[in-house]
């Protein structure tokens, strides 16, 4: 522990407000992008930082200088794989996972869904959502990395133009067009 007396009261609370005050500034010099909404990745990278954080607050046997080396690792190990993302497709699609079309031009992606563990309910429940009456005005339906769903609808006003833009849009995002607009 940080301190020398054994067993007092006080060595968890201490230990809490030392860690939470570390983990504060190394997350505040590490950026926004660490805090981010979830994906899986972030996902572990909590996981990680609170098991760390945890240990320290609660087991004796956790020195202050491990945690703060653990912490330390864990959010430099984090920095140097969101450089890397940013520069190399590889690393990204490696590291990131990439959103998943679940409908396209009013058609279920029922191989992606699958993929997913998307039912055909959920879907809809989907529309409902976004106040989408009939699946034939979803241009474009996306399960995102973080979990989120993203709906693009279509206008009787719209010209093929737009619908390509989307399409190269999607594309660039990492979703998969069907050439034929369906897999069902």
């Amino acid at each position: 522990m940080l301190f020398d007396n054994e067993g007092a009261l006080w060595q968890v609370p201490a230990s809490a407000i030392v860690g939470f005050a570390v983990l504060l500034l190394l997350l505040r010099i590490s950026g926004k992008r660490t805090v981010a909404k979830f994906n899986m990745y972030d996902l572990i990278l909590t996981f990680t930082v609170g098991s760390i954080l945890s240990s320290f607050i609660v087991l004796e046997s956790v020195q202050f200088v491990d945690a703060l080396l653990g912490l330390a690792s864990v959010i430099a190990v984090d920095y140097v794989i969101s450089w890397a993302v940013m520069r190399s497709d590889r690393v990204r699609s490696w590291v990131k996972a990439n959103p998943t079309l679940l409908v396209f031009n009013g058609d279920m992606q029922r191989a992606n869904m699958r993929k997913e563990r998307i039912v055909e309910d959920e879907v809809l429940m989907f529309m409902r959502q976004k106040g989408i009456d009939r699946i034939s005005r979803v241009k474009a339906m996306i399960l995102e990395p973080a979990g989120d769903i993203s709906v693009f609808t279509t206008d009787e006003d719209e010209d093929e133009d737009e619908d390509h833009d989307m399409s190269k849009s999607l594309r660039r995002s990492g979703v998969n067009i069907p050439k034929s607009g369906s897999d069902a």
